[in-house]
């Protein structure tokens, strides 16, 4: 996956950088998080304030964190609910298991979470550096996935 965004802060002593994107219209569409259409992320580059990058996701890494996100807490509630539902039979019972098995699948992504980050296979890392924005030719997609 591929994002292009502005280098809006820079901190020398640390040589990490604040990129500010776009987020897909999906994301803006969910609201889920709040914060709307633009979202930022700091980076280690010594790209300068004000200048564009290209930030990709290793190949494949975005679905399979798409996955994980989603998928293993839902699976865990299904668990639960089907737990509860055949051992104990009762309708109080099916949706408390169905809960906690959501609650189990949320702990599970967190430590999930934990043990991959910051492994470069799952981090994203600039790919280029431009002077100002570039021309949707160079953005792919008709220039989706940055400002």
């Amino acid at each position: 996956m591929t994002k292009y965004g502005q280098v809006i802060a820079y901190n020398k002593n640390t040589g990490v950088a604040t990129i500010r994107y776009a987020r897909p219209e999906a994301c803006e569409k969910c609201g889920a998080c709040s914060t709307g259409r633009e979202e930022s992320i700091q980076l280690k580059t010594d790209a300068p304030v004000d200048s564009w990058v290209r930030v990709e996701l290793p190949d494949g890494r975005f679905l399979s964190a798409t996955f994980l996100a989603y998928m293993v807490p839902l699976l865990c509630f299904l668990a639960g609910f089907l737990l509860g539902h055949f051992v104990f039979g009762t309708d109080g019972m099916t949706i408390l298991f169905a809960f906690l098995g959501l609650g189990l699948g949320g702990v599970a992504v967190f430590f999930i979470n934990k043990s991959i980050s910051g492994k470069p296979e799952w981090t994203p890392h600039i790919s280029a550096v431009y002077d100002q924005c570039p021309d949707p030719s160079q953005m792919g997609c008709s220039g989706q996935g940055g400002f």
